[in-house]
């Protein structure tokens, strides 16, 4: 599975916020951006894939809702309905850290921030790997892991908890981009070398 963690450092893990204004609800305009990148196909969803947005701004505790690929039903490509998800999530209770609540078909939602997920990835066996423009190119990568997950931040420099974690540094250009676009970039690479991963070197 791929799996993508999406940092929303300012994006409120509660109350709401309005359709109307998402670049001013925390950028939620830019997360809705990455979900759609790593969950949707021109026709399609793309099977076998995850994301986790992670809720850090706003009053309350941080949230995360877990979008899966494989079971969700009607996802559309636009912001405003993506957000219209994010929104619905928001309202409702929050469950504890490490309790994921089905909210709806391919959609959850648990207590917690990008420390949780980790910790979850780590004992799942998830290769984990850091997009960054310090890092190596993706073709560094010499052999493509079944179960692999990327962190990607916001507009703001990604912030990774202190911990016994094993995540490499990986880069898809000298230049920063939006996070929708690393993701697709991440997703075409991996589509072009699946298999064959070290061609390029």
């Amino acid at each position: 599975m791929r799996r993508f963690a999406i940092v929303a450092s300012q994006a409120p893990a509660s109350g709401t916020f309005s359709l109307n204004d998402l670049p001013g609800s925390g950028r939620m305009d830019l997360i809705c951006r990455n979900i759609g990148s790593a969950l949707l196909l021109s026709h399609g969803i793309r099977n076998g894939t995850e994301a986790i947005v992670h809720l850090l701004g706003g009053p309350g505790k941080p949230r995360r809702v877990r979008f899966r690929a494989d079971g969700i039903i009607g996802l559309r490509p636009d912001e405003r309905s993506i957000a219209g998800r994010m929104k619905n999530v928001i309202e409702q209770p929050l469950p504890p850290i490490g309790i994921w609540k089905e909210v709806s078909p391919g959609i959850s939602q648990s207590g917690g921030g990008l420390r949780s997920t980790l910790n979850e990835w780590s004992t799942d066996g998830v290769v984990i790997y850091q997009l960054d423009k310090r890092g190596p190119s993706l073709d560094y990568l010499h052999e493509i892991p079944p179960n692999v997950g990327f962190l990607v931040g916001d507009h703001r420099r990604l912030e990774v908890p202190s911990g016994d974690f094993d995540i490499s540094l990986l880069s898809v250009g000298e230049n920063w981009l939006l996070g929708s676009a690393c993701i697709s970039i991440v997703h075409h690479w991996l589509d072009s070398h699946l298999g064959n991963p070290s061609s390029l070197l």
